[in-house]
């Protein structure tokens, strides 16, 4: 049997302990009755009779290449049609408010490139001459618009630890996106990607993230790049935002707080994108 999803949602996890499941919102959402295992996926693609699939793809690019890679190349699939949709959490810079939510349009990735033992004060870092820019994706134009018209009246839900007289209000907005495989955190390596970005005039980066790289390396391959679309959660920040060192703010109580807003928001801003297109 060959099944012909419109849309794929992308979380990238299901289950890790104590912190809310990407997945999960998805199936109390909508009706999965269904179920397909796919050779190199870990997870069941789940999905319904209105063309709505859900599938993880893992956590870090290399879990998300293998995930899309299998999914792409399954002779149980037919996905010429199919709109790819990464729904997940992300980290930002502090300017950005936990519980916004960011539609990409530009993904750079942070791994591509080189570091140099510095000699100097300048960044220790070159671009890497043996890519070829394989590590900067631009997403479809207009599906990035799309996403941006249905979103202009979502109602965000403000992160309690963001509340308070004076507080920004989380906010929607479009922008890149860097992955990495590396859980990069503070001010000083927030410097050196500001410069990869900028090396791709891609600049000011809104979030960072571990697998959006992965899937659009492995949809490009595949010739299906323009039929992927990133709705990012911020659940966290890239750096302290009060007195903590890096080492004391990276994984200090309430650093993931955040995330349960951002998947409540990201779901917010997703939704009327599937509907849209399952209408």
């Amino acid at each position: 049997m060959t099944i012909a999803p419109e849309v794929m949602v992308l979380p990238t996890y299901d289950d890790i302990d104590g912190i809310p499941s990407e997945a999960t919102p998805w199936r109390e959402a909508y009706q999965f009755d269904r179920e397909l295992d796919i050779p190199g996926v870990p997870w069941p693609l789940q999905y319904d009779d209105r063309g709505l699939a859900l599938v993880p793809t893992g956590v870090t690019k290399t879990a998300s290449t293998a995930s899309m890679t299998a999914l792409l190349a399954s002779d149980r699939l037919a996905l010429s049609e199919t709109l790819f949709l990464t729904a997940a959490v992300a980290g930002a810079p502090p300017d950005l408010p936990v519980g916004s939510v960011v539609i990409t349009d530009t993904i750079v990735d942070w791994d591509d490139k080189c570091r140099v033992e510095p000699d100097d004060d300048a960044v220790p870092l070159l671009v890497n001459p043996y890519t070829e820019d394989d590590g900067y994706y631009e997403l479809d134009p207009a599906l990035v618009d799309r996403a941006r018209r249905l979103a202009t009246e979502a109602e965000l839900t403000t992160h309690e630890g963001e509340a308070g007289e004076g507080a920004a209000s989380p906010r929607v907005l479009t922008g890149t996106s860097v992955c990495a495989d590396e859980f990069w955190h503070g001010g000083g390596v927030a410097e050196q990607v500001k410069w990869l970005v900028d090396r791709y005039d891609a600049g000011p980066y809104r979030v960072t993230e571990p697998e959006g790289a992965g899937t659009a390396t492995a949809l490009a391959r595949f010739d299906m790049l323009d039929q992927y679309l990133s709705i990012r959660g911020v659940s966290s920040h890239d750096r302290p935002t009060g007195e903590k060192t890096p080492r004391e703010s990276v994984f200090a109580d309430g650093f993931e707080a955040g995330v349960e807003s951002a998947i409540e928001n990201m779901l917010t801003v997703a939704r009327p994108v599937v509907e849209e297109t399952l209408s």
